[in-house]
């Protein structure tokens, strides 16, 4: 792993003006009025996004890896959980500014093989001051897809619950609004022949929004998230919570397994 050290630290920059038509298209998929002036928790997923050449797009239609993030072998990869602060509204019209930086990489064992971890910090600022930060964490792996094990206990009850149904054109819906092109979101062929799974793969960061949009709308100042096992299309996804103290506890099901777990600061 002496390779990490050289790509660590890592920044790039972005600034362009925050355009409405960005947050338009994600209040479309879910169905929301907008856009709106100001930038609902987690919509910064759509805001910003990077203009890849499509001869720097790699097989699995994510940029090539080696150009900002590192050049990992493994097959696969999985936003596995992220960690946002908001300390201010992030409004359409404005300037923006998004700084991007490589925290660290670390490699771990796996129950079925080692698992690359890239842990990225993304901050959006307008008018010189902070208003968004994320620390994502990546996960990168060559073992196949296991099967979702069912869970040992079930999930609590909630004071809440909405129900979502997933479909091809959602999926593709919401990676057209974040300009996620992963191909295991969008093409059959490749997520199951390819990747080894058994269809079209749910969005991390949709399941997120997801558990957000059904929860009682609140000024949130902290939100993080961890998914736990995948969904995919042709699954009705429930979204849960409760109240406590200073927040909330959210999750995300389908049946009786528990997909996503988070939690939101008040």
């Amino acid at each position: 792993m002496d390779w990490a050290k050289d790509w660590t630290g890592r920044r790039r920059r972005r600034v362009s003006v925050l355009a409405a038509s960005d947050l338009a298209r994600l209040a479309a998929v879910l169905d929301r009025p907008g856009p709106p002036a100001e930038v609902p928790p987690a919509w910064h997923w759509a805001c910003l996004a990077d203009a890849v050449s499509r001869a720097d797009l790699g097989p699995d239609g994510h940029p090539k890896r080696g150009l900002f993030l590192p050049p990992i072998a493994a097959p696969r990869r999985m936003f596995a959980a992220a960690d946002m602060t908001f300390f201010g509204p992030l409004r359409t019209g404005l300037e923006t500014e998004l700084i991007e930086t490589i925290a660290a990489i670390e490699e771990k064992a796996g129950a079925s093989g080692p698992l690359t971890f890239v842990t990225l910090d993304r901050v959006f600022s307008q008018d010189g001051e902070p208003r968004v930060s994320e620390r994502q964490t990546i996960v990168y792996t060559a073992a196949p897809p296991a099967p979702r094990a069912p869970d040992e206990a079930p999930a609590p009850p909630g004071d809440w619950s909405r129900e979502t149904l997933t479909d091809p054109v959602l999926l593709f819906a919401f990676s057209t609004a974040t300009s996620n092109s992963h191909r295991i979101h969008y093409d059959q062929a490749y997520a199951t022949e390819v990747e080894g799974y058994p269809g079209l793969v749910v969005h991390g960061p949709l399941i997120a929004l997801l558990m957000l949009e059904a929860m009682p709308a609140r000024p949130l100042t902290r939100f993080s998230f961890r998914a736990l096992k995948p969904a995919f299309a042709g699954e009705t996804i429930m979204s849960k919570g409760r109240l406590v103290d200073g927040g909330a506890e959210l999750w995300a099901q389908s049946g009786g397994d528990v997909l996503m777990k988070a939690k939101a600061a008040f």
